[in-house]
């Protein structure tokens, strides 16, 4: 695919991307005081169960909500960081003290750390039932309350390389806690964001025997396994190339990056390696991959082979849809080389009801 574009506000900050991957579906579950379970959409309850029978607008919050986290990307002096962002509800009352008109806002936190840390949340030998737990050693981590969505980027941006200036390490750290479960013949995974003053002395405990098969016995968000894999793995880590890549997502990974260097023929050998290996369904923007690096190596036939591939292989999940519809305009500029206009023009419409701002260009001037 294309370069993620980059949203940049001023000079010499870090340059954050478009949102990599996104989760927007959690079901939140928590054991009450009561002794009752209780679960709620994108939200963990909160454990004292009369908080939660109540119409009290920063109760309805929970211990945690989201409405949708996000996986972007950073290079901070040449390296891969990723930033995951958790957009929330939240609120405060103008009379705190009466609990008294409440004001709702839209806050974002955000955590900085090193993109590998990604392929350490959740192992693929973790066994079902088993808690693991990963320091996200963050680089830096932050919230913007009420944040506006014109300049909380460029914010973020700020901070990090403050941070990276400043060189002093942060006041709190973040800790991800994962359990895969088997539930009547499903995979699911379970998770909690547990942030921690910034200190080895006290995030260590969470690590310990007595207390790590415990962080998800009482409250935790859980979603389905693929689900969870997709929002954590997808994102392509770039630090090194796997020397013996196994599965899908180790071919696809290094794919991904080679074609980055532009090493055309290594990368597009990974991604059929990676389609031979794909359970059960074709991953689109593998075929979308493999149909920009025939392009680039000039082998137009094989190149719409791929690029048709990966239109057929429409995905279902709606922040996919603009990647999808880039191989629309991809495979227009084949079909305008191969001398097919009239196919080509047909692909571009079809990219620009989509929003892709370049298919519209190539219509006005290559069809009638």
């Amino acid at each position: 695919m294309e370069a993620q574009i980059i949203e940049r506000k001023e000079v010499n900050l870090p340059e954050i991307s478009q949102p990599i991957t996104k989760l927007r579906k959690a079901i939140g579950w928590t054991l009450q005081d009561n002794g009752q379970w209780i679960s709620c959409n994108n939200c963990i309850p909160n454990t004292n169960a009369d908080l939660n029978k109540t119409n009290d607008p920063e109760n309805k919050l929970g211990k945690h909500n989201f409405t949708e986290m996000q996986l972007r990307e950073v290079l901070i002096q040449g390296e891969q960081y990723a930033i995951l962002l958790v957009f929330r509800r939240s609120g405060y009352f103008k009379f705190e003290t009466l609990r008294d008109e409440w004001n709702s806002r839209n806050d974002v936190d955000f955590y900085v750390f090193k993109a590998t840390k990604l392929k350490q949340i959740l192992p693929d030998t973790l066994p079902s039932g088993k808690v693991w737990l990963t320091n996200m050693d963050v680089f830096c981590m932050g919230k913007i309350e009420g944040f506006d969505q014109k300049t909380y980027l460029q914010k973020i941006a700020n901070q990090i390389q403050r941070q990276y200036v400043l060189k002093y390490p942060p006041n709190f750290n973040l800790l991800f806690a994962v359990m895969p479960l088997n539930l009547k013949n499903e995979k699911f995974v379970r998770f909690r964001l547990i942030e921690v003053f910034n200190k080895e002395y006290i995030y260590s405990q969470y690590f310990l025997n007595d207390y790590l098969p415990h962080l998800l016995d009482k409250f935790y968000y859980e979603v389905p396994y693929g689900n969870f894999i997709e929002f954590v793995r997808i994102f392509p880590v770039y630090e090194d190339l796997i020397a013996q890549p196994k599965s899908f997502n180790e071919y696809y990974k290094r794919g991904v990056a080679l074609f980055k260097r532009k090493e055309y023929a290594s990368a597009a050998a990974d991604f059929h390696h990676a389609i031979d290996l794909f359970p059960g369904q074709s991953f689109f923007l593998a075929y979308a991959y493999l149909g920009n690096c025939y392009y680039n190596m000039e082998m137009l036939d094989e190149a719409l082979m791929f690029f048709n591939l990966a239109i057929d292989n429409k995905p279902e999940q709606s922040e996919f849809i603009y990647d999808w519809a880039r191989v629309l305009y991809n495979r227009g500029l084949v079909n305008y080389k191969l001398k097919n206009t009239n196919l080509a023009c047909d692909d571009w419409n079809k990219a620009s009801i989509y929003g892709i701002s370049e298919a519209q260009k190539m219509l006005k001037k290559h069809c009638k």
